[in-house]
């Protein structure tokens, strides 16, 4: 399963919101993916790293689905 809790906690860090990348780099429907915790293209999982320059650990992680 896709978690994207690093996602959250980046952009509070950098004390932003997901909405701020809305139309700069995110259709709007990705953003209530991301907000759901399903799955997104690794291109788009890709620009949101470039966009914040940070790691992909720092976005997302991949947790088993019994957790």
């Amino acid at each position: 399963m896709i978690d994207f809790s690093p996602l959250h906690k980046t952009l509070e860090e950098k004390d932003m919101v997901i909405s701020q990348m809305r139309d700069v780099i995110l259709h709007p429907q990705t953003i209530a993916k991301i907000n759901k915790n399903l799955d997104v293209n690794l291109s788009t999982i890709d620009k949101i790293c470039s966009f914040l320059d940070v790691p992909i650990e720092k976005v997302v992680r991949i947790v088993p689905d019994s957790e």
